[in-house]
């Protein structure tokens, strides 16, 4: 009978340490989710989620939208741009905008 009581204890436990149950939201990527290291098809409201992008180039600018808005990122040298943000309680878009700025004439 203890087995089983710290069986349902450790189950309870672990539903609220890790969010299990907790719904969750789809993410569209408008087709570039592949560019978005560690991207997820769903993320929890209130989740902290951390996406990288390595595509680049250095010809063009990149801009990176999150739920309709333009986000700040972050850089790292060994990763690229480095986009944070808290997932809210809706369905929301991920995307990024390129732009080459290679000017010939």
């Amino acid at each position: 009978m203890k087995k089983i009581i710290c069986f349902v204890i450790a189950g309870v436990l672990c539903m609220c340490l890790f969010g299990c149950g907790r719904k969750k939201y789809n993410v569209d990527y408008r087709g570039q989710k592949d560019f978005f290291t560690g991207a997820e098809d769903s993320y929890a409201a209130g989740e902290k989620v951390k996406l990288y992008y390595d595509l680049i180039a250095t010809d063009t600018d990149y801009t990176f939208y999150v739920d309709g808005e333009r986000v700040r990122v972050d850089w790292n040298e060994n990763k690229g741009f480095i986009i944070k943000f808290t997932m809210p309680d809706h369905d929301i878009e991920v995307y990024c905008e390129s732009v080459n700025t290679m000017i010939r004439e």
